[in-house]
């Protein structure tokens, strides 16, 4: 597995673990919700992953664009987990609510920065 893959799989786990951890901080330790909040943060995780791997396919064949298409990946993930954590130090009255709407609004994030991607990577691939 290249450094680009490792990247992708640490993006991939890393969003997931940050959100469980933020809930045992905001909600204390229960099986059932930790379980949830994995699982629906795992889902967005794994098409961003899936096509990051796509991507990178695609640009090792030649050689350009490879931080680019781990965009799907760690953009979604950077922005997840900085909402998780800031969710987190600063507890709203209502907490629960960003634990199941973050995934829906990440499934959107995903999605948008597939598509940037697809093009991006195109333009730098053809720039060779």
């Amino acid at each position: 597995m290249s450094s680009y893959g490792k990247l992708n799989l640490i993006g991939m786990i890393a969003l997931p673990l940050v959100a469980v951890l933020g809930s045992i901080l905001m909600f204390g330790v229960r099986m059932d919700t930790q379980i949830f909040v994995f699982g629906t943060n795992a889902a967005p995780m794994l098409i961003g992953g899936l096509a990051s791997a796509l991507y990178l396919r695609s640009a090792n064949k030649s050689g350009n664009g490879q931080m680019i298409a781990l965009w799907p990946t760690l953009i979604p993930a950077g922005v997840g987990i900085l909402w998780y954590l800031f969710g987190a130090v600063s507890s709203a009255p209502d907490s629960g609510r960003e634990y199941v709407a973050g995934p829906f609004y990440l499934v959107a994030g995903v999605l948008i920065t597939i598509v940037v991607t697809g093009v991006v990577g195109r333009v730098a691939r053809s720039r060779s």
